[in-house]
């Protein structure tokens, strides 16, 4: 079912994003193949865990990828929500940390055996899923100051990476809070 659903959400995404950009380009915009191809990629990108024996990840993790993909892809860049709405960039922040905290508590299930498991303190998953969350946080601020640098982006000013980096950090109290209070639900 994994396998299927990661397959036919690649190709959606896919040509959802080619579709997108082409209809860009009728309209009057100017085509980027670079960032349409890297914006393929990433959608493409789960297609890797589908080499894994078992996927690490539950289906509405991955539906949560993609749903995070078309806010950033397709809502923000293409359909401008970016530039529409001052709240949008800080909304993706928060709900990209969000995510990837719930990444960091399913590798958590995935590495940490069920006989170890009670010896872990709730503490060490909340900063486990913490760090694991903002540390993606800070790489993806990398990420923008490198786009703006080589000219991929417009230059961010450093009230807006800290309102990002903020909001990141809120998404993952929230979702590292939750790990810690809902303990007995993480364990495998």
């Amino acid at each position: 079912m994994k396998k299927k659903a990661i397959w036919i959400l690649s190709i959606l995404f896919t040509l959802l994003v080619v579709g997108g950009s082409v209809i860009n380009y009728i309209n009057g915009a100017s085509f980027d193949w670079t960032d349409m191809l890297g914006r393929v990629l990433t959608s493409a990108l789960p297609l890797l865990l589908l080499f894994c024996k078992r996927i690490p990840f539950s289906l509405p993790l991955i539906a949560g990828y993609y749903l995070l993909l078309f806010s950033t892809f397709f809502l923000g860049a293409m359909l401008r929500f970016y530039d529409r709405f001052s709240w949008w960039d800080t909304a993706t922040h928060f709900l990209g940390s969000a995510f990837m905290a719930f990444v960091a508590i399913a590798l958590y299930k995935w590495y940490i055996p069920e006989s170890a498991e009670r010896h872990v303190s709730s503490w060490l998953i909340f900063l486990f899923v913490l760090s694991f969350s903002i540390t993606s946080s800070v790489m993806w601020e990398g990420v923008e100051f490198v786009g703006t640098l080589i000219g991929a982006l417009e230059s961010d000013s450093n009230k807006d990476t800290m309102t990002d980096l903020f909001s990141g950090m809120a998404g993952a109290l929230i979702v590292a809070g939750y790990a810690v209070f809902q303990k007995k639900s993480i364990v495998k």
